[in-house]
């Protein structure tokens, strides 16, 4: 029987200068960051109060402010490129750029509501929504913006586009409505909570999951029917990224929230310092950013997930090695290899109690060929016997660690 603890496990990766997954980079600014999006792995865009936009192009390491021409609050920001991009605010604002936020041109929304939430599925196609139900749409890069019906009254603060016909959006009060006509008909669907939502995010036109306040986390598998999973918090969530779609991350109040394994178990991550995080984006697996309140802005390049690879050599065979120290108080390392023949492969690395019961899933998803590091922190556990087990194809392995406290 699978049980999620209520300890909290921290998985801690190792930095040559720091212990925390999540680093903090210096933005240069204290305003609220509200929006992030990172076209390419080195570039990437922020957007906050006060008509701020930072920009990067080296993966954060250096943020610049650039001229918007905007006071007002800047709530989402995307682009579809390195160079193309639009962002959006108080008072229907939108704003969009060609040449990477040298220079920044005014569109007309049709809408003086706030907008809350922007998405572009190419160059052309964009959706952006906001206060009071507003849905807007446009097939020519912003040239022309027309006003949908949405159907609902409230705040729509998310919304997706997972082709250019179907789109989802979520809002206060538990609201999701979906279209499979690029808007021209929005139906409700049935959330089962009348918790505001947030966050709205899919990865086919069927999978898609949802975050919203009192730690509310919903999925669903048909594009129709929404379920309840257990995120293990009650604080407010604000947005979520899915990489594939097992594979996603949760942000809001004081938490980072990862899964590998679709929804069905959620890992606490530790960053550095407490306040909302209200967005959240990935490029790949591994290399993501979190921004929020007092202009913080989060970079991990190992997912949150206390893994590294230590090696790119490739082993003869699979390995799982005997964790040092052993026994351990809290911490402990667990070192394994994996050949060729593990491409493809879905790889597991669990820990277990002493009666079977999973207590902690370190990782769950593909990896190359290479010789891995996980550190494992059990630091909320007590004292016994600790089984770790290394799954990958047919290859499956568990050793026995012990915590001494």
């Amino acid at each position: 029987m699978k049980i999620i603890t209520p300890f909290l496990i921290t998985l801690l990766f190792i930095f040559s200068n720091s212990s925390a997954e999540w680093i903090q980079q210096t933005s240069g600014t204290t305003e609220t960051l509200l929006g992030v999006s990172f076209p390419s792995l080195q570039t990437g865009y922020v957007c906050g109060t006060s008509g701020l936009i930072l920009k990067t192009q080296n993966q954060g390491t250096n943020w610049t402010q650039l001229s918007t021409g905007v006071t007002g609050f800047i709530r989402d920001i995307v682009f579809a490129n390195n160079n193309t991009g639009w962002a959006a605010g108080e008072s229907g604002l939108l704003i969009t750029t060609t040449n990477g936020g040298v220079n920044w041109s005014t569109q007309s929304s049709g809408t003086t509501q706030h907008l809350v939430h922007i998405h572009f599925i190419d160059q052309l196609n964009g959706f952006a929504s906001g206060q009071n139900g507003v849905i807007i749409h446009t097939t020519n890069a912003g040239s022309t913006w027309t006003s949908q019906t949405s159907g609902v009254s409230v705040e729509i603060p998310c919304i997706t586009m997972i082709t250019t016909d179907v789109i989802g959006a979520a809002g206060f009060g538990g609201a999701i409505i979906g279209t499979t006509n690029m808007g021209t008909n929005w139906q409700p669907q049935s959330s089962g909570t009348s918790q505001d939502l947030r966050g709205i995010y899919y990865t086919s036109t069927t999978d898609g999951y949802a975050c919203g306040y009192g730690g509310t986390i919903l999925k669903t598998t048909n594009g129709t029917t929404w379920n309840t999973q257990t995120s293990g918090t009650t604080n407010n969530l604000f947005a979520l990224y899915f990489y594939t779609q097992n594979t996603g991350t949760v942000v809001g109040t004081n938490k980072i929230l990862r899964t590998t394994d679709g929804g069905s178990s959620w890992i606490n991550q530790p960053y550095a310092s407490a306040g909302d995080l209200y967005d959240v984006t990935f490029v790949n697996l591994s290399t993501g950013w979190a921004v929020g309140q007092n202009g913080r802005i989060y970079f991990t390049n190992n997912g949150g997930v206390g893994i590294r690879m230590i090696s790119s050599e490739i082993p003869k065979t699979f390995s799982l090695q005997q964790n040092y120290p052993n026994p351990f108080n809290p911490k402990t390392v667990i070192r394994y290899e994996l050949p060729s023949a593990a491409s493809g492969n879905i790889v597991s690395l669990k820990i277990f109690d002493i009666i079977g019961n999973e207590i902690a899933v370190l990782l769950n998803e593909k990896q190359i060929s290479g010789i891995y590091e996980a550190e494992f922190d059990a630091k909320d556990l007590p004292s016994g016997v600790y089984f770790y087990r290394l799954t990958a194809g047919n290859f499956s392995s568990t050793r026995k660690m012990t915590l001494i406290k």
